[in-house]
């Protein structure tokens, strides 16, 4: 008896296999994230064919060389291309890795395997197709350890070996498949080992030619620690560990760790202040990926010192807070992070620093962010009705001042805004043209 691996939703139709990744995924049992096609007659055809039977859309993408045509149904999305060489058992020994090259026939629910993937599969190998196999497409190189990392693989010795010898062929890739690939791998889990090995081949230094092979180490060792934090927040109590979760996806886990490899690896201090725009222009970062990682390499973006004192003041909380912006948990996570990985680097025991910035973590969930979404106790109309101020740049001074002094204690009252800001006059007459940005010194509403 046959068994038919093939989706009861799926059309039985002589010629159309399903490929790859998705088939590989139906063997361990998984459900695939999207579906392959592959088939040996009219590929625009077939496409029509099954978006009748699901009762999706067809869209056609890419030059025609490499053309597929994509299928929009239900929650399901279904690429369908030319099988390779004009059969199955050709475009199969022309995939990656032995796990990916495997097909199931629709027609008769039959797995193809003309490469031993199966038992790979069953093994727990990635191992490559052929020996050109990242000849053919570099990006292979990285897609060796997400796949191993996703699955919780190991790539094979003569694998690994080809993927050492062909590492400085990543950089004829297109920056955006780098970055997919990357990204997939920096949102596993358990990332670290994988980017270890990806280090020791000389592919993650092909990828970041900006950082000195030597100084991949602490960085490797930072990627250790966060994703130890951030593998379900554990060790945070319930309340926050939830908050934390919802605040970072996937995407936001992957790119947080990127900054921690980058930061803890010393390449800010080489390439100076342009490397979050090199790292944007090879990997095609978004513009919002980029203003994210920049304010997460700043130098000046850990409150070291303030993390270090006994007792921080609330005002210095709050300040860098309102200075972070949507970053600040980012960077607390971070300074855990390059603490954690190497505690003698830092100011202060590492217990209490630790305790401090998960003390900050805590306040800025559970205090100041609620209250930053309250409104303001004063606005520039009372500057101007209550005081007779004249409108100017300093009334953002003002407004922030009672703003950081709101935030740093449990609520403010209208009365007690309008009175900061007459002491505030009263110890500087010139205020009516303006006032500094900053506290004057002694000064103690």
């Amino acid at each position: 008896m046959v068994l038919k691996y093939a989706p009861d939703w799926l059309p039985a139709v002589a010629g159309t296999y399903l490929v790859g990744g998705c088939v590989r995924d139906l063997l361990l049992g998984r459900v695939p994230a999207d579906y392959d096609l592959a088939v040996t007659g009219d590929p625009s055809e077939s496409a029509r064919a099954l978006a009748a039977a699901v009762a999706g859309r067809v869209v056609e993408i890419g030059r025609a060389d490499l053309r597929l045509w994509r299928v929009a149904a239900a929650r399901r999305i279904i690429d369908v291309t030319p099988a390779a060489g004009g059969s199955i058992a050709e475009d199969l020994r022309r995939r990656d890795f032995t796990i990916n090259a495997l097909a199931i026939d629709t027609a008769t629910g039959e797995i193809i395997d003309v490469t031993g993937g199966r038992s790979d599969l069953s093994a727990g190998i990635i191992r490559m197709v052929a020996a050109s196999a990242f000849n053919a497409d570099p990006v292979r190189l990285i897609r060796a350890f997400r796949l191993a990392a996703g699955l919780e693989f190991v790539i094979e010795p003569l694998t690994l070996a080809a993927i050492r010898r062909g590492a400085s062929l990543i950089q004829n890739s297109a920056g955006e498949r780098i970055r997919e690939e990357l990204f997939k791998l920096l949102a596993c889990r358990n990332a670290h080992p994988h980017l270890t090995a990806m280090a020791a081949t000389g592919v993650l230094q092909a990828i970041f030619t900006e950082i000195d092979p030597s100084l991949f180490s602490p960085g490797l060792s930072s990627i250790q620690a966060i994703e130890t934090l951030l593998d379900g927040f554990a060790s945070f109590p319930p309340d926050l560990a939830a908050l934390l979760s919802a605040e970072f996806p996937e995407h936001r886990q992957a790119l947080l760790k990127l900054a921690v490899l980058l930061r803890s690896s010393g390449s800010r201090r080489q390439a100076g202040t342009d490397f979050p725009t090199q790292i944007r222009n090879r990997l095609r970062l978004s513009n919002r990926d980029t203003a994210r990682l920049e304010s997460l390499l700043r130098p000046d973006a850990l409150p070291w010192k303030a993390l270090s004192e006994k007792s921080p003041s609330a005002r210095e909380e709050v300040s860098f807070f309102r200075r972070s912006g949507t970053e600040a948990p980012d960077l607390l996570l971070l300074a855990m992070a390059t603490c954690g990985a190497d505690p003698a680097a830092f100011p202060g025991p590492p217990e209490a620093l630790d305790a401090a910035i998960r003390k900050w973590l805590a306040a800025h969930f559970f205090r100041y962010r609620p209250q930053a979404l309250s409104p303001p106790p004063i606005t520039g109309n009372d500057l101007l009705h209550e005081f007779g101020l004249k409108p100017s740049g300093r009334f953002k001074d003002i407004l922030d001042f009672v703003e950081e002094e709101r935030l740093s204690r449990d609520g403010l009252t209208r009365p007690e805004a309008l009175e900061l800001v007459k002491k505030l006059l009263e110890k500087l007459p010139e205020a009516k043209a303006g006032v500094p940005s900053r506290k004057p010194a002694g000064w103690n509403p």
